[in-house]
């Protein structure tokens, strides 16, 4: 996964503001993936 490193590094405060935004993005399209209609998907883009 992509979250659970980031967020290793947020909760040592060692996370660069770099790291901060990427896991803020993931965590933003996790969310939104969750509530995805799958009867008729239309799924968010992932983030870089």
């Amino acid at each position: 996964g992509k979250i659970a490193p980031l967020q290793d590094a947020v909760d040592l405060g060692e996370a660069t503001d770099d790291e901060k935004a990427r896991i803020m993005a993931w965590k933003k399209y996790r969310v939104q993936v969750n509530r995805v209609d799958t009867s008729n998907p239309d799924w968010p883009d992932k983030p870089s």
